[in-house]
């Protein structure tokens, strides 16, 4: 027998061996009652997923055939931030030719989250509009696909897939004119305002409490020199949307400073207190209109009305209390800060001590001194 004989027959019966050996190891693995998959099922579902991957790896050493360890193996390495190897691996799995549906779902689900993870948003795209082909009624493809065109900032593709999905719990009203909203400022940033309005009114339908529309709305009247359709849009979101009413006090004041009509501003501060009476913010803005104008003692007659509606009052006793300093009531002044009525003279103090002595006045210097500062120099007082 030849040396090249030899060889040959060597490197057949090599070749054999390392063909057989890994069919060899899985029964002896069976015989010895032990699975690396299911192991690495069991770690998975106990949150050991460091240790999963160990077995993963084991597994498919030694069965290449198991394309769900495969796939499973990608997804670890995704969350550990491995997202290049992640996609090689499922891409992989893609160029097998007995993938049957099942398997190309979840292939192509885990595929696409690698995209997205790479900010590969084209490529997500397409791996997503191929899964919604073949899911059939598997919604996840569509919702995915919402999330990329987000993030692409394609507003129009998000609203026409958003409007499909409307009805469904991770597709609100809200999100639908959110969609709306950035369409139009694109076309507010075109200087397209008559379209824009068009969207943004449009936007409302879907959630009537929009804000960002009203003020929009309201906005591109303004640049169009239309300031009372402005005027017109802002008062509507006071009254339709009280809780942000104070996005749309500035807007207003301004406006209606231009239009000369900035007495307005009181009616419409009086009619949002009378259905909101807890407006802390309004209060005090319309509080602040009387004393601009003059009239302190009905800027804090408004302050005081609303006290009591108001679960957190301190911002409103300190204004009553700046404003009485301002008007010369002192003592009220200083008993709304400091939470008690506080003796400025020496004769009107209560003993330091002991009652003892009824007839003997306990001099407080402290006291004494505060009482010449305040009464000698006003403006050294400040809240």
């Amino acid at each position: 027998m030849t040396t090249y004989e030899i060889l040959l027959i060597a490197g057949a019966v090599i070749l054999a061996l390392t063909l057989l050996f890994p069919r060899l190891e899985r029964r002896s693995r069976k015989r010895k009652g032990r699975d690396p998959y299911l192991e690495a099922l069991r770690h998975l579902v106990s949150g050991e997923e460091d240790t999963a991957y160990d077995c993963l790896v084991e597994t498919v050493r030694s069965d290449i055939s198991n394309i769900d360890a495969y796939i499973i193996l990608g997804d670890i390495l995704r969350r550990r931030g491995d997202v290049e190897r992640a996609l090689k691996v499922h891409r992989d799995v893609t160029i097998r030719s007995d993938l049957t549906r099942a398997v190309l779902n979840l292939v192509l689900k885990s595929l696409a989250l690698d995209y997205a993870a790479l900010q590969r948003w084209k490529s997500a795209e397409r791996t997503l509009i191929e899964l919604d082909r073949i899911s059939r009624d598997d919604i996840w493809p569509r919702l995915q696909l919402l999330k990329v065109y987000e993030a692409q900032r394609n507003w129009s593709a998000a609203f026409q897939l958003g409007r499909q999905l409307a009805g469904e719990p991770e597709v609100s009203g809200s999100r639908l004119a959110r969609y709306r909203i950035e369409q139009a400022g694109i076309l507010v940033a075109q200087m397209s305002y008559h379209k824009a309005r068009i969207i943004l009114k449009e936007a409302l339908k879907y959630d009537p409490a929009c804000t960002e529309a009203y003020l929009a709305i309201g906005d591109t009247y303004d640049e169009e020199g239309r300031t009372e359709d402005a005027v017109e849009w802002w008062e509507k979101m006071v009254d339709e949307v009280p809780e942000r009413a104070i996005e749309a006090f500035p807007r207003l004041e301004n406006s209606l400073y231009k239009l000369g009509a900035f007495s307005h501003m009181a009616d419409i501060y009086t009619r949002h207190l009378s259905a909101n009476p807890d407006s802390a913010e309004a209060a005090l803005a319309l509080s602040h209109l009387y004393e601009r104008k003059g009239e302190v003692g009905e800027a804090i007659e408004v302050l005081q009305n609303h006290r009591p509606h108001v679960q957190d009052a301190h911002l409103l006793n300190q204004a009553i209390a700046r404003l009485c300093y301002k008007s010369g009531e002192i003592d009220k002044a200083l008993e709304l800060v400091f939470g008690a009525s506080i003796p400025h003279t020496v004769d009107e103090a209560e003993p330091a001590h002991s009652p003892a002595a009824p007839d003997a006045a306990v001099e407080d210097p402290l006291v004494e001194d505060e009482a010449v500062e305040l009464e000698g120099d006003k403006e050294e007082f400040t809240l």
